[in-house]
C-alpha cells in the first residue's frame, strides 16, 4: 500500500510564461488577455501535476504574485510608504503599507475567481488555497493596534472566500497560514490566539478542509528563527472538528525529530507531511523519502498519511524546474513503491 500524494499550492514558473505573468502582475495586460495567460499557464501545471502522478493536484496559483506580494492591490485600507523592491530578495523587500481605513475587499482576494476559470480546464482542480488574516494585510503587518481591531472583518473576507470556493466544487480548500506557524514556534503568538483567528476562517465551509503551516520561504530562507513543528500540534488540538488535513512543512532534521509530538494530533485529522524541501538544491533520493514517509506513518498511521512538498513552487525562478521536478518524481516513486 502506497500513501497519497499532494502538493501545498503554487506550481513552478515556466520560463516561456515569465514575461506574460510578469506582464499580467504589472497591470499591462487587457482582462482578455490576462486571461488568455492564466489559463495557458494554469493548463500546463495541472497536466504537469496529473502527468507525475499526484493524486491532488492545483491550478498552479499563477494569479498570485509570488505568494502574497500582491496583496495590497486587492484590498482598500491601505496607504503604501514604501513600495516593492524591483528585486525582492529579501523579507524588506516587500510592499510596506500605513493602515488608514476599513480593510476591505470589494472584489474578493482572487482565489474565488482563479477557482472558477480553472475548473473548467482539462483535469479541473482538485485542491485551492486562500491565504490567512495576517497574510491579507501582510503590506501593514506590524501595525498589530489597527490589525486587532479589524481582524473580525478581515476574517470574514477570507471565510466568503473560502466558503464560496467549497460552494463552487472545489473539494480540498486550504487555508495558507504561515504567518501564525512562524509566529506560534517564535513564542509571540500562543496556540490558543492562532487557533482563535483560524477557526473562524472555515465557519460554514462545506468541502475538505486543510491548513498549511510553514516557517517561511523567500528565495530558500525562512522568516522564522524557530524551526520547529511540535508547537503546531498545540493548534491542531484545538482545531478538533474544525479541519481535516494538516498540510505542514516537516522538512528539516530538528522537525523530523520532533514527529513523536503528532501522537497528539486528533484522531480525525490525516497529516500532509511536507518531507520533500522545496528550498534546497539538493534532490532527495527514493529510499531517503521513503525512510521519512515510514517514519511519519508510524506515528500517525500510512491511512492518515499524506507526503508534499513542504511549500509551493511558486518562488522558484524558471531555472531550478530541472532540480524541482526531479523532487517531485522521487516523492510519487517513493509513495507508490513503499
Amino acid at each position: 500500500m502506497g500513501v497519497r500524494t499532494t502538493v501545498v499550492g503554487s506550481w513552478w514558473l515556466h520560463p516561456e510564461m515569465e514575461k506574460d505573468l510578469a506582464r499580467h502582475h504589472a497591470g499591462h495586460c487587457s482582462p482578455q488577455a490576462s486571461e488568455a495567460i492564466l489559463n495557458r499557464a494554469a493548463a500546463k501545471a495541472i497536466k504537469e501535476q496529473r502527468d507525475l502522478g499526484l493524486d491532488e493536484w492545483t491550478g498552479g496559483e499563477y494569479h498570485t504574485d509570488n505568494f502574497i506580494l500582491h496583496m495590497h492591490k486587492v484590498i482598500t485600507g491601505l496607504e503604501i510608504d514604501k513600495p516593492q523592491a524591483a528585486d525582492v530578495f529579501d523579507y524588506d523587500d516587500m510592499t510596506h503599507a500605513r493602515i488608514v481605513g476599513k480593510i476591505s475587499a470589494p472584489n474578493g482576494l482572487g482565489y474565488l475567481e482563479a477557482f472558477r476559470r480553472e475548473k473548467k480546464l482539462p483535469g479541473g482542480v482538485k485542491k485551492a488555497a486562500v491565504v490567512a488574516p495576517y497574510e491579507v494585510v501582510v503590506a501593514g503587518r506590524d501595525q498589530m493596534d489597527s490589525l486587532t481591531a479589524q481582524m473580525p472583518a478581515i476574517t470574514k473576507i477570507v471565510n466568503q472566500e473560502l466558503r464560496a470556493m467549497a460552494d463552487e466544487g472545489c473539494a480540498n480548500v486550504q487555508l495558507d497560514a504561515p504567518i501564525f506557524g512562524g509566529e506560534v514556534n517564535m513564542g509571540m503568538m500562543t496556540a490558543q490566539q492562532a487557533a482563535d483567528l483560524i477557526a473562524p476562517c472555515f465557519e460554514g465551509v462545506k468541502a475538505k478542509k486543510s491548513l498549511h503551516f510553514c516557517n517561511g520561504n523567500l528565495r530558500g530562507r525562512p522568516i522564522s528563527h524557530a524551526l520547529h513543528c511540535a508547537p503546531w500540534v498545540d493548534i491542531l488540538e484545538r482545531l478538533d472538528g474544525v479541519i481535516d488535513i494538516a498540510a505542514f512543512e516537516v522538512k528539516y532534521f530538528f522537525q523530523w525529530i520532533e514527529r513523536d509530538s503528532f501522537n497528539r494530533m486528533p484522531k480525525k485529522m490525516q497529516l500532509a507531511a511536507g518531507i520533500v524541501d522545496e528550498g534546497s538544491y539538493w534532490i532527495e533520493s527514493v529510499q531517503k523519502i521513503r525512510e521519512r514517509i515510514a517514519d511519519w506513518a508510524r506515528v500517525v498511521g500510512e491511512e492518515r498519511l499524506w507526503v508534499s512538498p513542504s511549500c509551493g513552487f511558486g518562488r522558484h525562478p524558471s531555472r531550478s524546474i530541472p532540480v524541482l521536478r526531479a523532487k517531485m518524481e522521487n516523492m510519487v516513486e517513493a509513495a507508490c513503491t513503499l
